[in-house]
Formats: C-alpha cells, structure tokens, sequence
C-alpha cells in the first residue's frame, strides 16, 4: 500500500493490510500499547479471537500493519460504526508504533492508509480516543491529523478525537504533497 523512506537511514518501511500470519506480532503489539498506557493487565485479547473477528466472515475489525526491515513494528486497528447523524463512519481502536520505531513516519504512514480506506469508503468522520497525558499523540493529531478534540460533557479522562471530512481531505493533501 505505502512505502515510507526514512531520511535516518536506508530501511524502506511497507503498510498493508492485516494477514493471518501477522496475528501473533498484533497480539504481541497489543500487550506492548497494554503496558504503554499501564493497562497491562486489562488486555484480554488472544490469538484465536483475532483470527475469527479479522479474518473470517463477518469481520468484526480490519487492521493495517507496518513492516521495518522485514518486522511488523505497528499497527492500526479499525471498525466501521454508524452514526445516526451522519451515515458511516470509521472508528480508530488503536494506532502503535513500536517505541524503537517511532520517528521514522511509521505512524503518518498508518494513519494514511486508514484516513484513505475512510475516503474510499465515504466515511463521514473518522473517531477515535486518545488517553489524556499522551502529549505527544495529542500533538501529532492536531497538528499532524487536523483533527479536533470531540467535548464530552463530565470530566472524562478520555478525549475524543474527530476528523470530519475536510480535516480528511487537508490531511491527505498534506501528507501527499510532502513525499
């Protein structure tokens, strides 16, 4: 799908979709994003679960991953919901990049090719969550993502994000125009 060349050095970086064969390396990344985020022990997720919700009908999920060097280092789960507002649209359950991996654009790479299966399938937005005292994702996502913070009422510990379609299209614009 997408090619990503790191300035850093020679590593050609891929993103594609999801296989069978790479769900031990997402199950492996889920546990890695688990501990990030100090929820390891909340992760419930198995193998088995995985391969019949992603990869036999009906699937509940679809997934991006990033390979380095040959190693799926990240990758970008997704689901398609329903808002009764807007017709369809795409949810971002997770979005993660190995740590030893982070700089190179794996995760603008990712975040492409989800923002792109939303235009092609006529997303009205696409949402997600991001947690609270992850600066640095909450920067990229506005700054990087165009997109903006959805208030909830209450003091959530959770903020929910949004790219409405013309945040889509200026994101795809300026990822495409700085290749």
């Amino acid at each position: 799908l997408c090619f990503l060349n790191s300035p850093q050095n020679q590593m050609t970086s891929s993103i594609r979709e999801a296989e069978e064969r790479d769900v031990p390396a997402i199950v492996g990344l889920i546990r890695l994003l688990a501990i990030y985020e100090k929820e390891e022990d909340q992760v419930k997720i198995t193998e088995e679960m995985l391969l019949k919700d992603g990869f036999t009908e009906p699937k509940r999920f679809h997934c991006f991953v990033a390979e380095d060097d040959g190693e799926v280092v990240g990758y970008a789960l997704y689901f398609y919901i329903y808002s009764t507002w807007e017709g369809v649209s795409l949810y971002l359950e997770d979005l993660f990049v190995k740590k030893e991996n982070r700089g190179k654009g794996i995760g603008l790479g990712l975040v492409k090719a989800v923002v792109g299966k939303a235009r092609a399938m006529e997303c009205a937005r696409v949402q997600w969550q991001v947690i609270d005292w992850n600066d640095s994702a909450i920067d990229f996502y506005f700054n990087k993502m165009f997109a903006r913070e959805r208030v909830e009422t209450g003091n959530a510990k959770w903020l929910n994000m949004i790219m409405d379609v013309d945040a889509q299209k200026k994101f795809m614009a300026s990822v495409n125009d700085n290749k």
